[in-house]
């Protein structure tokens, strides 16, 4: 029988971000049950096997070859001849700082944990999609080729903090339920499921 996780624990677990683990979703890196887990055994394989460079870029998340290590983002600007790139540095730390942001502003205004963790992963995640957009439509080689603006930085998301959010709410800590709560949700089914 497979090993099976909740995508937080598979995100916990690999060092990277909730959202992250759900853009590989979304680009068929991961194995998932009928009841929404991921398979541990399948997904690592479909990550693993992955070259570290491939298609003239270098694989974002872990490759057969080398899995990335946490990084201290470099945030400074770019030169000052290089607008796109220095954009592109700009929108990334935009992206880095929204869902945490989201989530806190959630709990000011009252809301519950769950649309705290919903708003940090869906705010994040669309900024990042509209921003590698943006890039893309103005010939930024790495988001023309798919690459998310932080993946194309070798970025990951900010995790937003839990502990204190569920303190100044008064609820106990779960990001397993959490999770579980927000994948049930229509954000991350295609549209065609969603709206059966």
């Amino acid at each position: 029988m497979a090993t099976t996780e909740t995508r937080a624990a598979f995100a916990r677990r690999h060092g990277v971000n909730r959202s992250t683990v759900g853009r590989w979703e979304t680009k068929g890196s991961l194995v998932l049950t009928v009841d929404g887990l991921v398979n541990v055994e399948a997904s690592e394989r479909l990550l693993g096997g992955r070259a570290e460079t491939y298609r003239g870029g270098k694989a974002k998340g872990p490759s057969a070859q080398k899995v990335l290590a946490k990084i201290t983002p470099v945030l400074d600007a770019p030169p000052a001849q290089d607008p796109l790139a220095l954009a592109h540095t700009g929108l990334a730390e935009v992206i880095r700082a929204i869902g945490p942001y989201a989530a806190r502003m959630a709990v000011e205004f009252g809301a519950p944990l769950e649309v705290a963790y919903g708003l940090d992963q869906a705010v994040a995640v669309e900024a990042d999609g509209i921003a590698a957009r943006f890039l893309a439509r103005h010939g930024h080689p790495d988001s023309a080729k798919g690459y998310g603006t932080l993946e194309s930085l070798g970025l990951d998301f900010v995790e937003a903090d839990w502990v204190a959010l569920a303190a100044a709410r008064g609820e106990p800590l779960n990001l397993d339920a959490l999770d579980a709560w927000f994948t049930a949700t229509d954000y991350w089914r295609p549209p065609a499921e969603a709206s059966a």
